[in-house]
Order: structure tokens, then C-alpha cells, then sequence
């Protein structure tokens, strides 16, 4: 598996420049060509019915705008030449989500790489409109960035939860090609949803379950060829929650993930405009990024 081209959308949001330090840290070791997308938002200038030397400096002010996004994005990229093999910039008007699926399309990038917006109560970051809807739509593999505190990032510890169906390999795949790269664990974590009645199921029935999920897991991991997983150190993990998001988000928060690997839906068939609800919970609340992949 290859990472031969990156597309970095960037709002100018910490976020996005976060989103960058994680862009500079797999081009590195991909080699990969880094293109750097900043959307500028038109104004329909020619609706507004204004007098001709006012339209002539709306036109100026776009054409600012869009001068001032490639410096800033140029500026942004510069900083990367050693680490990618070719650099981009790509300024373009139009909505920002159609732009970025657009531009992914046509320069054929292997992933995408953009932040999570909004700022909410108790710094609980919430999933961005944009974001959201490139999560849904886009056929390359999205990564979504939150702010961290500190300029350190390194990708050691990789989680990749699982319903346990044929789904699961790609994003294994992808986790077992990346923990090659950077020396990473990887967590294959499957947490099992239990119903309200199980709060009156004795500790040994749920033992059982644990332990049934646990051979099923194991089970899987046998079946991938041995010299695929090569001195990778891949643990198996089950936990029991009322909601399998939770239970992924409170694992990665506890364990000091990195990275979370995951298609954007599992066996339910839940793909309401391609984003499951287990996904778009998880992106939402993770503590760390999310590497989400179309099936």
C-alpha cells in the first residue's frame, strides 16, 4: 500500500495546521507529493446590483483573498520541502467540500487530510460541516485531525476496531502497512454492544461473550499470512459497552492511541450517505486523528 499523494485542505483553522504536522509526518515516510488546497468562498458579483466601480472592487477584494490563501498555503507547504517529493498549491473558488472532492478527484491523491471544526462546551471538538460531508462523499481515504497541545506527534500505538466483519481487512491492511513505516502497535479492539438486560445477566454470561469474542478475534488474525504481520506487535482486545463508539473512543483515551483505522461502516449496512453512525460518533469524539476509509 502507497501514500503517493496527500491532499492537505486547510481553512486556516488550528485544526487544519495540525492536520499538516500529520501530512509532514506520513510524507516522510511514504515519500509522498503533498498538494495544499485552500478554498476561497465566491461572492456572485454579478447578481449584485451595484454600481460598475463597486463590482470592480468586489472583483479586487476576491482577487486579495485568493493571493493572501496562496502565500499562506505556500508558505505552509515550504516548510515540508525536504520531507515530500513534489509540492502543490491549489487555490480554487467554489464551495469548500465540492472543491476538495473535486481536486481529489482529479489529482488522484491517496488521501486526504483536513481538521475537525468547531469548538465546543469542555473542548469537545465537533465534526465540521465540510469535514462531515467529504467524510461521506469522498472515495479516498479522509484523515480528520483535531488540535493537540504540543508540536510532538508520532504514530506508535494504531487502533483499529471491528465488527468482526470481511470489512475488517481493509482497514487492518492499511494499519499493518502504516505500523511497518513507524514501528507501531497495533490494537485490534472489538467492544461488544450490550443490550439494557444484560445489567441483570450474571458476570459469567458476560465472560462468556468476552471470551467467545476474544476466539473469534484470534481466530481471524490466524487466517492473515504470517510474513503480512512480521514483526508487528498486533493485540487483540474486547470490551462490553452500551454503544461499540463509546466504547472505541474511551479505549483510545485510556490507551494513549495515536491513530484510530476505520471504515466509514461496518456489516449493519447502517451507510446513510456512506458515514455510519458508530463512525461519525467516533470521529466526532476521538481524542486523536481518524483515518477512515470508503469500503
Amino acid at each position: 500500500m502507497e501514500i503517493n499523494k496527500i491532499l492537505w485542505a486547510s481553512d486556516g483553522s488550528m485544526e487544519s495546521d495540525m492536520a499538516l504536522k500529520y501530512v509532514e509526518l506520513l510524507a516522510s515516510k511514504y515519500g509522498s507529493e503533498i498538494v495544499g488546497l485552500s478554498v476561497v468562498q465566491p461572492v456572485d458579483i454579478e447578481r449584485l446590483k451595484v454600481p460598475v466601480d463597486v463590482k470592480k472592487e468586489l472583483f479586487s477584494i476576491q482577487a486579495l483573498l485568493e493571493k493572501k490563501e496562496y502565500n499562506r498555503i505556500n508558505k505552509a507547504l515550504k516548510q515540508l520541502e525536504l520531507k515530500a517529493t513534489k509540492l502543490d498549491v491549489c487555490i480554487e473558488t467554489g464551495i469548500p467540500h465540492k472543491e476538495i472532492l473535486r481536486v481529489a478527484k482529479e489529482e488522484k491523491v491517496d488521501l486526504i487530510a483536513m481538521g475537525k471544526r468547531g469548538l465546543g462546551l469542555k473542548d469537545r471538538i465537533l465534526l465540521g460541516s465540510n469535514t462531515n460531508k467529504v467524510l461521506r462523499m469522498a472515495n479516498a481515504p479522509v484523515l480528520a485531525v483535531r488540535h493537540k497541545k504540543g508540536d510532538k506527534i508520532d504514530i506508535k500505538k494504531i487502533l483499529v476496531p471491528t465488527d468482526l466483519s470481511e470489512l475488517t481487512s481493509i482497514s487492518l491492511d492499511f494499519a499493518i502497512d502504516i505500523a511497518n513505516r513507524f514501528n507501531s502497535t497495533i490494537y485490534l479492539l472489538h467492544t461488544l454492544e450490550l443490550h439494557h438486560s444484560y445489567e441483570i445477566s450474571t458476570s459469567k454470561i458476560i465472560e462468556e461473550l468476552r471470551v467467545l469474542a476474544l476466539k473469534e478475534l484470534r481466530s481471524y488474525l490466524n487466517k492473515i499470512p504470517k510474513e503480512k504481520t512480521k514483526g508487528i506487535n498486533i493485540q487483540e482486545m474486547v470490551t462490553l459497552y452500551l454503544r461499540a463508539w463509546f466504547g472505541i473512543v474511551n479505549f483510545a483515551e485510556e490507551n494513549g492511541i495515536d491513530l484510530i483505522i476505520m471504515t466509514t461502516h461496518g456489516r449493519k449496512g447502517l451507510v446513510r450517505f456512506m458515514l455510519g453512525s458508530t463512525a461519525e460518533k467516533v470521529i466526532s469524539e476521538s481524542p486523536c486523528p481518524v483515518l477512515t476509509i470508503k469500503p
